[in-house]
């Protein structure tokens, strides 16, 4: 592989504003290691110990999970990682997490170079997640009409059947939404006002190939 600069990122956006499909094309295609905090979480719950129970019944409900939970789930997956280029998707979550990540980055000796928010109303994003799909195998990510597999309800990649993840039914998309913005907007808030030279907003109103231009272009990644 050609030599890369490092660099670190940490992407924020509400649920369905994108981010985590913005983030898995750039991991792919500049050689990021994905920290998909969520992802990890729901790896746990797969693993259907006491702790997957947990946070399980956590996320069915809307709820995030605890820092220190996280913390633990993070801090060993880092001590395997490659370490040059890092991408963090959905972390830190919360204010309270803002001090772990800084502990974090001296324990694992890298530092965070931008925190990029992926900016859509909760309108937009409500109407996105209606029709968000998953596979539950894999974990790639389909939405009916904007971004269908090319068979009907089932993944391109391994042929299993699609399902709506329990955080994207009905009557938790609201939960979700508010819990981001009573909890993760400030920490956005936070790091547009601590570090304003580090902190990128992107228009994710714009259509997704859209968004994912204008984000190489602002961390200096366009070709």
């Amino acid at each position: 592989m050609e030599n890369r600069p490092p660099l670190h990122i940490v992407i924020f956006g509400r649920p369905g504003s994108g981010k985590s499909s913005l983030a898995e094309r750039l991991g792919e295609a500049h050689g990021f290691a994905m920290i998909r905090t969520g992802e990890l979480l729901r790896e746990a719950v797969r693993r259907g110990d006491a702790l997957g129970t947990q946070i399980e019944e956590l996320l069915a409900a809307g709820r995030l999970v605890p820092d220190d939970l996280v913390g633990e789930v993070l801090a060993w997956n880092l001590s395997v990682l490659r370490r040059d280029r890092l991408l963090f998707d959905g972390f830190p979550r919360t204010i309270g997490q803002i001090p772990l990540l800084r502990r974090l980055e001296e324990l694992v000796d890298f530092r965070v170079d931008y925190y990029v928010e992926i900016a859509v109303s909760a309108a937009e994003a409500v109407a996105r997640m209606e029709g968000r799909r998953v596979c539950p195998s894999c974990g790639a990510t389909y939405h009916v009409r904007k971004n269908p597999p090319a068979a009907e309800g089932i993944c391109d990649k391994d042929g299993t059947a699609l399902v709506r993840r329990a955080d994207d039914a009905p009557d938790v998309l609201g939960v979700r939404q508010q819990v981001y913005e009573t909890q993760t907007g400030p920490v956005v808030e936070y790091y547009r006002t601590a570090l304003p030279d580090r902190f990128l907003r992107i228009d994710g109103e714009q259509s997704f190939e859209a968004v994912s231009a204008d984000l190489e272009r602002a961390l200096g990644l366009a070709s």
